[in-house]
Order: structure tokens, then C-alpha cells, then sequence
């Protein structure tokens, strides 16, 4: 069996594509959002918002006891925020924040029913795209990308990963479970319980929970003076040179030498909402394997079975991420494509994927170590000397 469809990978792109679309129009601003539906003839708070009228408060779909139900107890009061999480009195966001860094988070979409329609059917404009452009058979895969789901409403579609748009008469929701726990079966649970709040709202100030929202972690302004250079050596052993910037930073590279040749640890930091990105990686492969149609074992590529020219593809990876090229070889080498999501240590979660990514996760930052010229014990003694600073 292969781990790949036998499909064009233009194919793949093109719902790529629509995904990348669907996620701009779940990001577009008020006004853009006011302008759509107002073509439609659609007249809800989301046209008003243009005018600078408030919106609906989203934190009146479900209460902080429904919330913990997914998030486990909650680490401050629900509140509003901006669709990218930043704490904001006119949100048309509600964040249900888990006291572990899980949250749900509840997008009430005022007049957005239109928009609603138009996301359930793009699953069917895109597979008829696809099969005029020759990609036969690839209808079930666009469907399988965003499914529709029946229920107590008039429209709801799951895209793999974790999130669900709902939609009732005129208003819609958007329920992204990314930070929790990126099941739809969850995402439906809360649809049951927020649709009839649409018209009917619970008794709630989210604007005001604004002021107990939690603060982004103070963090040096480059990733390299986070850790003393001492406590990155005692992890990993003596550098060889200084450590060293990288694209950004929220990145810093540590060179060691070998006698199996150089070795980088390459570090980077996600300051703020490091449990949503966590859970985003962890469910990575997963995802591609509902997307495809199949499962990706959560034990990584070493434990499936596969035909002879996987088998070589697979290997030729191997030989790529275990130091095929300059440097010492990795920890695919040593380890193989396993994924570990068990780790124990000093951080809320860690987990090792398919034997070239490590990640750990602590008050909500996450922490990332490419491991393709990386010792793994070594990575993860440099994990535990980070998290235990967080």
C-alpha cells in the first residue's frame, strides 16, 4: 500500500488551493465580510459592524462549564478576541482557554448565513473543477477535505485539522477545536449547543473578561539569549562557535561537532498560541490521511506496510533526513520515522514525528528542534533544559 494517492499532485494543490481560500474568507475583516452578504441581499449585525456599530458578543454560545468539557478547567474567564487570538473588547471571537493552554475558540458570524452556503458548496464546485481538469475520481477526495455534516441546522462542513462552520437562517459560527482536541465528533457537540444561542444568547460580558485575559509571555528579543550558553552545552555538549540567529527571531541554531561530522540543533520558539501549533503538527499526518482518504499510523511511516517502490522512496528519504548531505546523520537514523506522542518531561506535551521533528509544549509556547542532523537523546536533553525555563 502506498502512503500516497496515485492522483496528479496538481490535484492535491488544486484543494490545497481551496482550503487557502476558505481560510483568507474565514480571516476576512468585518467590512470585507459586511460587503459580501450585503450582495447577497443579507441584512445582519455584520453589515451593521461596517458602520462601526458593536458586534454580538460570541461569548454568549456557550458557557464557561460547557467550555471545560473540552479544555479542562479554565485558566481565566472567557473573552473576546481578534480570529487570531489577540484580547480585544470587540472581538467577534470568544476564547475558551484551558488553564494547560488548550482552548476552543467560537467565531459568531452576525448575518453570515450566506456565507455559510457558499462553504458547503465549494466541496462540489471544486471536485467538478478538479475532474474537468482530468483529475478523475478526485470529487471524493475535495469531500472528504471538507465534509458536510448533518445536524440540527441548515449547514455545517468539517475540514479536517479541526474546525467546523455552522450556519442557521441568517448567522453562522465558525468552532475551531485546533488547540483542543481537533475532533469533529467535539466540534459537533458544541454546534448542538450554540445554534439555538444564535437568537438567544446567554447572559455574558466577554468584552469585559478582556482585562483577566492572559498576557504573551515575556521573551528576550532574540531566541539565542533565552538559554545560558552553559545550560545549552550540558545538554548537547560543547558548541562549536557561538549560537546563531535564525531567520527570524524566534530561531537560534547550535553547532556541535562529531566524529560523525556537525551536527545543528535548530531551535525556534512559538511565543503565543504554542498549544494551538502544537496540536496543528502533532495532527499533521493524521490530517493528510483523512484527506487521502486512509490512515497514517500515529506510530509514524516505519510501522506501515508498502509496496517495493515506496519502500525505496522511503528509504531515499531516510537517507535525505538522516544526514544524507553535509553534516552528521540524524535521528531518522537512529530512531527511524517514529512518532512518539508520549514524552515525558518538564513540559505540558512533547512528541517526537516520524523521527524528524521534536516539539514540546509549556504555558502555551511551543518549543521546535529539527532533528535532520540532530542526536535525538541529545535534542530532547536540550528540550527539557529549554522547557524548564518556561
Amino acid at each position: 500500500m502506498s502512503i500516497f494517492p496515485a492522483r496528479p499532485m496538481a490535484a492535491l494543490a488544486a484543494i490545497g488551493a481551496g482550503i487557502v481560500l476558505l481560510a483568507s474568507c474565514k480571516k476576512a475583516d468585518s467590512s470585507s465580510q459586511s460587503e459580501l452578504l450585503s450582495k447577497d441581499g443579507a441584512q445582519g449585525s455584520a453589515v451593521a459592524n461596517a458602520a462601526g456599530e458593536s458586534t454580538p458578543d460570541p461569548c454568549g454560545l456557550l458557557s464557561a462549564n460547557e467550555a471545560e468539557v473540552y479544555v479542562g478547567v479554565l485558566g481565566s474567564p472567557p473573552y473576546r478576541a481578534t480570529d487570531d487570538g489577540v484580547p480585544d473588547t470587540g472581538g467577534e471571537t470568544c476564547l475558551y482557554r484551558g488553564s494547560d493552554g488548550r482552548q476552543v475558540a467560537i467565531t459568531l458570524i452576525k448575518g453570515g448565513g450566506s456565507a455559510g452556503q457558499a462553504i458547503s458548496d465549494v466541496p462540489n464546485a471544486l471536485g467538478g473543477a478538479l475532474e474537468k481538469a482530468g483529475a478523475g475520481g478526485m470529487s471524493a477526495t475535495a469531500h472528504r477535505v471538507m465534509a458536510d455534516v448533518q445536524g440540527p441546522w441548515d449547514h455545517a462542513t468539517w475540514i479536517p485539522g479541526g474546525s467546523m462552520m455552522v450556519t442557521k437562517g441568517e448567522d453562522a459560527a465558525n468552532i475551531d477545536m485546533t488547540a483542543a482536541s481537533g475532533k469533529q465528533a467535539d466540534a459537533v457537540s458544541i454546534a448542538k449547543q450554540i445554534v439555538p444561542r444564535f437568537d438567544h444568547p446567554l447572559d455574558y460580558d466577554g468584552a469585559k473578561a478582556v482585562a483577566s485575559a492572559p498576557k504573551p509571555r515575556e521573551h528576550p528579543a532574540q531566541a539565542c539569549d533565552f538559554v545560558p550558553k552553559a545550560a545549552v552545552e550540558a545538554a548537547i555538549g560543547p558548541l562549536d562557535g557561538e549560537p546563531t540567529a535564525g531567520s527570524d527571531s524566534t530561531e537560534c541554531d547550535y553547532k556541535v561537532a562529531s566524529a560523525q561530522g556537525p551536527r545543528t540543533y535548530k531551535v525556534a520558539y512559538t511565543w503565543q498560541g504554542g498549544q494551538k501549533g502544537y496540536n496543528m503538527m502533532k495532527h499533521g499526518m493524521s490530517t493528510m490521511g483523512e484527506v487521502m482518504g486512509g490512515t497514517i499510523p500515529t506510530a509514524g511511516m516505519d510501522n506501515m506496510k508498502m509496496d517495493s517502490n515506496t519502500s525505496k522512496m522511503i528509504g531515499g528519504l531516510m537517507k535525505m533526513v538522516g544526514g544524507g548531505g553535509p553534516g552528521a546523520p540524524g535521528a531518522a537514523t537512529q530512531v527511524g520515522f517514529k512518532t512518539d506522542t508520549t514524552l515525558k518531561g518538564p513540559w505540558d506535551n512533547a512528541s517526537l514525528l516520524h523521527g524528524t521533528q521534536l516539539l514540546g509544549v509549556k504555558n502555551d509556547v511551543m518549543v521546535f528542534i529539527d532533528l535532520q542532523t540532530a542526536d535525538y537523546e541529545k535534542a530532547k536533553a536540550l528540550l527539557a533544559t529549554i522547557c524548564s525555563r518556561l
